[in-house]
């Protein structure tokens, strides 16, 4: 422990149970030595940014609070949602397109001034996340009308109730005509014309019902392609976002229409690459993109390097969302929502230094995900019953999360368990930090990004920052974590993980200087918990394989282990077949890393990653980090 006698003194004098802060004790706060000597520095767990908008807010948002909103059943989690072999009216894509434009364009509505009446797509599985959204809607004084399903709010006659228009179907121009089953590419131009000209989607199998109700059609996209679409909206859709979703799915459509935003697919048919892509036309919509412009979704059946890397290279940072809903709603108003929710941590000033033992850590992969985020990550990982004797490192997407829905984003920052570690997953969202804006100017395009992260984690209280590169050990990788590096001086540590291995770079740690000329390590994933089924990579593979090659190699003092969020393992106890914990598991994330660390000797202690941050600056910068943390008391 590092401090004055001045210090030890206070200390003494008000040492009491830490709340918010792991490993260490809380002192009366705000500013104890007003008074007594004003040159004393501050707490070390008070190095955290007020909440504000320092321009760190990018995404899409909808800003007018609607009065109420109409709860549309029969959608999500329905399993025949994107079926195109249903024939009930109230199944399949044809009604979930249906009901994510009447979505779209209700909420686009209120946005516009023309009604108070928004539409929230119902949940079937009763999530927390979307539970929480919704509690947090009626927190912003906003009621839920009743439950209808999508086919009677687009035909139904409602009255007015209070003074509050609830009719739905005079809010639009007609609707915009698909033939999903002989022309999948008819969604996707659907989607975008449904903005463009305010209509409802209707399918060719529900048309007639349609047209009894007194629509008309305003637009035919039953044989229109995509690169059609495009064509044809390029100039009346906005470039501040893109959507990217396959075809066959409704998902993202309502966000994309309240947005104006354009929706493509990478491949012509569903998980299918083999029937035709449009590679080229993806291309030229990157480049059309407003600079740094954020891109929704993802894509079925196509190595994700083939969309994120060019995403990247361009300098568009992709967040990944495809199975996620109402994020018009989740993130309403979302920049007068932040809350000042801290990130629990380890005060660096109460580690036991002396300690002589080879130190690991792990981190959960996969942070940036925030459909992962929305559905299961909560209760199927964050809550695992091994995550406080694993001390995990999860990796969440603070900077998008905290936009697209502050509810969920507030759950997860306070039920953190004390021992864990919260990091920023992966700078913004999912690009690669060594290619980044490569065809674009590079180093502005960082530096915005990193601004974005920073005053996010540092809002939040976040330490440490994951990031990905397609190098993790290049010079470009180098620059791309100056840059993140430059924007933050609260920043203790980078994690970096390669794609692909994610293991690439073998436990390197590379170390650069700070804007106060501080060294910060990069500390690279030294293995990766891998479930290749009949084999191990070099340095990915079972939890035994794992423990074996860390215990066999010389230089292991410090080690983080990546832990590949969709990877299941089996117990096999101490036997020693090293792909035996491969077949028929169900055991993942901190539940993987307990299997290896009970193949572990008694020389390896599991600590969480920003204990592992801090021993590996006392290690090898001893005199500038003993520095750093005398400016605390």
């Amino acid at each position: 422990m590092i401090m004055t006698t001045k210090t030890m003194f206070f200390k003494t004098l008000l040492l009491v149970a830490c709340v918010n802060v792991a490993g260490c004790s809380k002192y009366n706060s705000p500013k104890i030595n007003q008074g007594l000597d004003e040159q004393l520095p501050g707490l070390y767990e008070e190095l955290v940014d007020p909440i504000g908008d320092n321009g760190q807010y990018n995404l899409p948002e909808m800003t007018v609070k609607p009065k109420r909103y109409w709860n549309c059943v029969e959608v999500l989690n329905v399993g025949s949602r994107n079926n195109i072999g249903e024939t009930e009216e109230i199944r399949g894509l044809q009604y979930h397109l249906l009901c994510q434009s009447l979505a779209g364009l209700a909420n686009r509505a209120v946005q516009q001034g023309r009604s108070e009446v928004g539409v929230w797509l119902h949940d079937h599985a009763g999530r927390s996340s979307y539970s929480l959204s919704k509690q947090a809607l009626s927190d912003l004084g906003i009621s839920e009308q009743g439950m209808q399903s999508g086919i009677e709010l687009a035909r139904n006659n409602y009255g007015p109730s209070d003074g509050i228009a609830l009719q739905l179907k005079d809010l639009f121009d007609g609707y915009v005509l698909t033939d999903v089953t002989n022309n999948p590419e008819s969604g996707i131009v659907a989607s975008v014309a449904a903005s463009v000209h305010n209509g409802i989607i209707v399918d060719v199998r529900d048309r007639a019902n349609y047209d009894n109700a007194g629509y008309a059609m305003v637009y035919d996209a039953r044989t229109k392609t995509t690169a059609d679409a495009w064509q044809e909206f390029k100039g009346q859709v906005s470039n501040k976002a893109l959507v990217v979703m396959p075809v066959q799915t409704g998902e993202l459509r309502d966000f994309a229409i309240m947005h104006n935003l354009f929706v493509v697919n990478i491949n012509k048919e569903y998980n299918n690459p083999g029937a035709g892509q449009n590679l080229p036309l993806f291309e030229e919509i990157l480049k059309w993109l407003e600079p740094g412009a954020p891109i929704y979704g993802w894509e079925q059946g196509v190595d994700e390097e083939v969309f994120v890397n060019r995403a990247s290279i361009t300098g568009h940072v992709w967040v990944p969302n495809d199975w996620s809903y109402n994020l018009p709603l989740t993130s309403l108003a979302y920049r007068e929502r932040q809350q000042p929710v801290l990130a629990k941590v380890v005060n660096p000033q109460f580690i036991d230094w002396e300690k002589n033992k080879k130190f690991v850590s792990f981190y959960l992969s996969d942070g940036d995900n925030i459909q992962w985020m929305m559905n299961d990550f909560v209760g199927g990982f964050y809550e695992n019953g091994d995550v406080a004797e694993m001390k995990m490192g999860f990796g969440i997407p603070v900077s998008n999360l905290n936009q697209m829905a502050p509810a969920q984003f507030n759950h997860i920052i306070g039920s953190q368990h004390r021992d864990a570690t919260l990091i920023e997953a992966l700078g913004g969202g999912y690009q690669y930090a060594d290619n980044y804006g490569r065809e674009g100017n590079r180093t502005e395009l960082l530096a915005k990004l990193a601004d974005r992260v920073a005053n996010s984690m540092r809002q939040h209280r976040v330490k440490l920052l994951g990031l990905m590169a397609k190098d993790v050990t290049s010079a470009d990788a180098m620059a791309g974590y100056q840059a993140f590096i430059d924007a933050n001086d609260q920043l203790e540590g980078i994690v970096a993980l390669q794609y692909s291995p994610y293991a690439g770079g073998a436990g390197e740690i590379f170390w650069l200087k700070n804007s106060a000329g501080f060294e910060i390590p990069v500390v690279t994933a030294r293995y990766s918990l891998w479930n290749f089924g009949s084999y191990n990579n070099e340095r990915e593979g079972t939890p035994a394989y794992i423990a074996q090659q860390l215990t066999q190699e010389a230089d292991n003092d410090f080690s983080l282990i990546s832990v590949h969020a969709w990877s299941k393992f089996r117990d096999t106890g101490n036997r020693t077949d090293l792909t035996g914990e491969n077949t028929d598991g169900d055991l993942n994330g901190a539940s993987a890393a307990k299997l290896m660390k009970n193949h572990l000797g008694d020389e390896f202690e599991v600590i969480n990653p920003q204990e592992l941050i801090w021993r590996i600056r006392m290690h090898y910068k001893p005199e500038q980090t003993e520095q750093y943390l005398k400016t605390f008391y």
